[in-house]
């Protein structure tokens, strides 16, 4: 069964512009509650999204916050379930696997591009956020709440990784790669340990060194494999048995 489609009035031509504007910024606004929902508080896989609650919480009608959820499940961010309604999705390692896959022809694409730039040199700000990743590791080994950080430093970084290739639309791409990615791995991810943590900043660090003097066929390479490490890991720890 497929999830109920909304309908729409007819508008008056005269207040078109004005209700679709109003309608779209609720909708954001809806959207951007919802994805923060899915990225900060963990809600685990199969829990059904609370409609009425965000509305309530939003101070708005149930209209755009279904809307903004209608545009999450063609995301595949969230499931339909005829009983339950819309839920978050249970990721699959075949999805896993693809996510990944996208990840890895973005990144290492967009370093091939810089590769062929050689007017262009690599900024600071990417050594400045391995640095940062090393003091975000080691305190969040310490601090499990600040996990979040160590991953939104890592997101920057990879980020990053793409902007060296100087498209725009690639870029944008990216954007969306990264939040399905995001979102189908949080409260699923491996234990917080020291050697993973700093396993992903070594493997971050060695990208950035090679770029730096200027070895950018090296960093590609580095990148490729790091990310077929965790895209590995991730799918080693999302099949382990579980009692």
């Amino acid at each position: 069964m497929t999830p109920p489609k909304a309908v729409s009035a007819p508008r008056d031509p005269a207040t078109s512009s004005i209700s679709v504007t109003a309608e779209e910024s609720l909708e954001t606004r809806a959207r951007k509650a919802l994805v923060d929902w899915l990225t900060k508080e963990h809600p685990a896989p199969g829990q059904p999204v609370p409609v009425r609650e965000f509305a309530r919480r939003l101070g708005m009608s149930r209209t755009p916050v279904r809307s903004a959820v209608g545009r999450l499940y063609e995301r595949g961010l969230l499931a339909y379930d005829p009983v339950a309604g819309f839920t978050v999705a249970i990721p699959s390692l075949s999805s896993i696997y693809e996510l990944f896959e996208l990840r890895l022809m973005l990144e290492s694409h967009a370093l091939r591009l810089f590769g062929e730039r050689t007017d262009r040199q690599p900024p600071a700000r990417l050594r400045e956020l391995v640095d940062e990743a090393d003091v975000l590791a080691r305190e969040s080994v310490e601090d499990h709440t600040r996990y979040i950080e160590f991953r939104e430093n890592d997101g920057r970084f990879h980020r990053a990784m793409v902007e060296l290739g100087g498209l725009p639309r690639l870029l944008e791409l990216h954007d969306d790669l990264h939040l399905s990615i995001h979102v189908t791995r949080t409260g699923m991810e491996a234990p917080i340990t020291a050697s993973r943590l700093n396993t992903a900043v070594s493997e971050h660090r060695a990208v950035v060194d090679a770029l730096e003097r200027g070895d950018r066929s090296t960093a590609r390479d580095l990148l490729e494999a790091h990310i077929l490490r965790v895209r590995d890991q991730t799918i080693a720890f999302l099949a382990r048995p579980t009692i």
